[in-house]
């Protein structure tokens, strides 16, 4: 089994959930059904409770996003920011703005988040677990803990993470789709994480695509790391946290990946993504 050790912030994914969320809606019909996950846990807050400044930040720096609340006649209003940071300059760019009215309900808030940007308007649920807060818009979660805390803390200890180790280590979690037309068309996506029993961990993600004839155009495009992982617990609930072979100047040396083990064994919810068991490592 992996060791478990202690990590700093990672990076939220607020706007990339306002864009997936504002898209066609997926068919869930056939969803492998999930487990009952530390994730969703949360106790009950007053409006007062999500009040002030909340900040997120990735390992290296250059992924920041903020969220200020306040409380107006019962009512919570906030906003959003998503910024860059340079990583050779420094220096700190806003790169998406939104807007966000909270309503009480059931010990924490219905919402409406409008993206500035884009003109796209979603609903979604926030929460606090812990310190935390947590924006929930469709299948994504995005984390912010008050400025100088850190997201990412020691699993050491946590019953939850140690269940989640032994469900997840030396497994091999995939899916693909595929399809081809009668003019050489296709369009397949595929998605596979290696959670090896060594703490070696594999991820391939594809989104692919060719509009075939003589005049074919490829469209999409494809993603694959490998490196080490571990256990840690992000924002109160246990994660996968991967760390990549590479440099940190062409993408970022982190993931973090929230697993949900099926009750039955078949597979796991990743990233609000179902995968099937399809081999061991």
């Amino acid at each position: 089994m992996p060791a478990i050790h202690r990590h700093s912030i990672i990076v939220p994914l607020l706007f990339f959930a306002i864009a997936c969320a504002s898209s066609e809606p997926r068919d869930t019909s056939a969803q492998a059904p999930r487990t009952d996950s530390p994730q969703s846990a949360a106790a009950p807050a007053n409006p007062q409770d999500f009040v002030g400044d909340w900040e997120a930040v990735s390992d290296d720096g250059t992924t920041i996003e903020r969220a200020q609340m306040q409380l107006d006649n019962g009512t919570v209003h906030g906003v959003a920011q998503s910024l860059e940071r340079g990583y050779f300059s420094g220096n700190v760019t806003k790169k998406a703005e939104a807007f966000f009215t909270g309503t009480p309900s059931n010990g924490g808030l219905d919402i409406t988040v409008s993206d500035e940007s884009s003109g796209q308007s979603v609903k979604g649920r926030a929460i606090r677990r812990g310190g935390y807060l947590i924006l929930s818009i469709g299948e994504f979660e995005t984390a912010y803990a008050r400025p100088g805390k850190s997201l990412v803390q020691n699993a050491q200890g946590s019953k939850e993470a140690e269940l989640l180790a032994r469900s997840v280590t030396g497994m091999v979690y995939q899916s693909g789709t595929s399809a081809s037309g009668r003019d050489g068309s296709f369009t397949g996506g595929r998605m596979r994480l290696a959670l090896c029993s060594d703490g070696t961990a594999a991820f391939d993600k594809s989104d692919l695509a060719t509009t075939g004839g003589s005049d074919a155009v490829d469209m999409g495009d494809a993603v694959s790391r490998r490196g080490k992982w571990s256990i840690v617990l992000y924002a109160g609930a246990p994660a996968i946290r991967a760390q990549w072979e590479g440099t940190g100047t062409s993408y970022s040396l982190t993931r973090y990946f929230r697993v949900e083990p099926h009750r039955n064994g078949s597979g796991a919810r990743v990233d609000g993504v179902d995968l099937g068991v399809s081999g061991s490592c």
